[in-house]
């Protein structure tokens, strides 16, 4: 007899490994597609700020300018998406986000619709959102793999116990 608990268990190294490669894809997902966790595109920029930012005249000085993109994609410097990370994991999950607390400020004014002095609660760029926390296409992937990895401890439970049998899929 096998040891469904066993099958069913996972460890932190798959979350680990799966957490990494979320935050590689959130943060495509929000860069290259420019939508949000919704994949609707982000509340448009102000237009004073749009021409700002086209011409490389959004940040402030001392900074350097990353993004261009007059479509909203919630890069400017680059600072809040190199801040965006992996932090842990464990058997029960992964987490990441932002510990640095300026880089955090910011990903909240874009959450809450409070860009600089502007608050515009319409505007708000959602990046996750307690009942979506990420994109259906993500979600859809973690899915996979966690019946991927369930798959694999089915089949080598099977076979630890002499039963020769391979599980497919579920």
């Amino acid at each position: 007899m096998i040891d469904i608990k066993k099958a069913l268990r996972f460890d932190t190294k798959f979350f680990t490994q799966l957490g990494k490669i979320v935050v590689k894809k959130h943060k495509s997902h929000i860069q290259n597609k420019k939508v949000d966790v919704r994949d609707k595109g982000f509340a448009p920029y102000t237009k004073a700020y749009e021409r700002r930012k086209k011409n490389g005249k959004a940040v402030k000085s001392g900074q350097k300018q990353k993004s261009f993109s007059t479509t909203p994609d919630l890069t400017l410097t680059g600072d809040m998406f190199k801040s965006f990370k992996f932090l842990k994991s464990d058997s029960k999950g992964f987490k990441y986000g932002i510990t640095d607390s300026k880089q955090a400020n910011k990903l909240i004014g874009n959450q809450s619709g409070s860009f600089g002095k502007n608050i515009n609660r319409s505007k708000k760029r959602l990046v996750s959102t307690e009942s979506q926390p990420l994109p259906k296409d993500l979600q859809e992937m973690v899915m996979k793999e966690m019946s991927k990895q369930i798959v694999r401890q089915i089949s080598k439970e099977i076979r630890s116990k002499g039963m020769g049998v391979k599980v497919y899929e579920i």
